[in-house]
């Protein structure tokens, strides 16, 4: 008897480069879960996509932000403890079980996506009780993990201070996994997602230009984009990075491999 297994699976926009294997994966994770033990002998099983797939969909999807938006949630977001420690947000296993967010300064989760879908995505806020909202908050309610990641997770903002000189080839390393997916290699912007990003440092450098700006003010222009994003009146979509995410060391070393004037 042959084995047969009819499964309806998850479809939807394509997803960003970074964020299209774990959305795969994950989608993959709770099939396989939904299926269980797999079909028997000449049986055909029919899976319904749950909630929680079309969430995992979603939440790596750019879609669910403005129209043109290229990042999705899973860009800045690990969902497990294995989490990328160069991706500006925290890890989201065991999230819906928090305290609060943002560094204690949200208590609420829905509004904290929102927060995200406004500031780094430009979309419209979740809902309770809409249906792309519920889907991805059910997705977000099946992500596991230790306890430590139920517990409130430190997001620490730095002060806007110039970390001094670095070891530039650690810097080389550490630009590639921070920086390059969005702003494309050092000097050229070459493999960048988001074209509409400055080319580092070059760009940055250029609309900063002698006569309006010091060198000091310059380099401390850097330092409150990488640690404040949009926030406190800079503008733009950047995500912050915490203190937990960039050493101070880190930015030294990264600065100097931009070689920053």
């Amino acid at each position: 008897m042959s084995r047969v297994c009819a499964a309806r699976v998850p479809t939807g926009s394509a997803a960003s480069p970074r964020s299209a294997a774990p959305a795969l994966l994950a989608s993959c994770a709770l099939l396989a879960a939904a299926l269980g033990a797999g079909c028997s002998d000449g049986e055909t099983t029919t899976v319904t996509v749950t909630p929680a797939m079309r969430g995992a969909e979603r939440f790596a999807d750019p879609a669910l932000g403005r129209e043109g938006n290229l990042v999705a949630c899973a860009d800045c977001h690990a969902t497990g403890a294995d989490a990328d420690p160069m991706l500006p947000g925290a890890p989201l296993g065991r999230v819906t079980e928090r305290p609060s967010f943002w560094g204690g300064q949200e208590v609420d989760l829905l509004r904290s996506v929102n927060q995200c879908l406004f500031w780094f995505m430009g979309g419209q806020p979740l809902v309770a009780g809409d249906p792309e909202g519920d889907d991805l908050f059910a997705y977000l309610e099946s992500l596991d993990g230790d306890d430590a990641l139920a517990a409130a997770q430190p997001f620490t903002l730095g002060l806007v201070v110039w970390p001094g000189p670095g070891d530039p080839t650690r810097g080389d390393v550490l630009y590639r996994d921070a920086c390059q997916f969005c702003h494309g290699a050092k000097s050229t912007g070459e493999g960048a997602l988001i074209t509409s990003s400055p080319v580092l440092p070059e760009d940055t450098v250029v609309a900063h230009p002698d006569g309006e700006y010091t060198a000091e003010e310059r380099r401390l222009v850097f330092v409150e984009k990488v640690r404040h994003g949009p926030f406190l009146g800079y503008g733009g979509s950047m995500p912050p990075f915490s203190i937990e995410v960039l050493s101070d060391i880190d930015l030294a070393d990264l600065f100097s491999y931009m070689e920053i004037p």
